[in-house]
């Protein structure tokens, strides 16, 4: 099920602070830059490079994954394996508000998200 359009705009605005806050130097965007996608519950943060082949192509990397749990009214947080597969970040895998989900990703005491 996907989120709400009031709650949905809610998580806009926080992701759109995020990204301000995080987003490479304007000079670099082209090499590297950071961005989101939201498909139902799952909010997926993306670095945005450009293919190593087609420079004039650029695709987009999940990294961390934060997920809306709506019976509980939490968020999970997943960091993905070098297996490409997707696993509950074990230092706080659950936390209750969005913002929190982001701080935890960007501190990243295990270096999961950012090596």
């Amino acid at each position: 099920m996907a989120f709400s359009k009031e709650h949905l705009r809610d998580i806009e605005s926080t992701l759109t602070i995020w990204l301000a806050m995080r987003r490479p130097a304007e000079e670099i965007r082209h090499q590297l830059d950071l961005g989101h996608s939201i498909n139902g519950q799952d909010i997926f943060l993306e670095e945005i490079r450009p293919v190593w082949n087609n420079p004039s192509e650029s695709r987009r990397y999940p990294f961390a994954k934060v997920k809306y749990e709506k019976t509980s009214d939490l968020w999970k947080i997943y960091w993905m394996r070098g297996n490409l597969k997707w696993y509950a970040y074990d230092p706080k895998p659950v936390v209750d508000k969005l913002e929190l989900a982001l701080e935890e990703i960007m501190r990243d005491p295990h270096h999961c998200f950012f090596g």
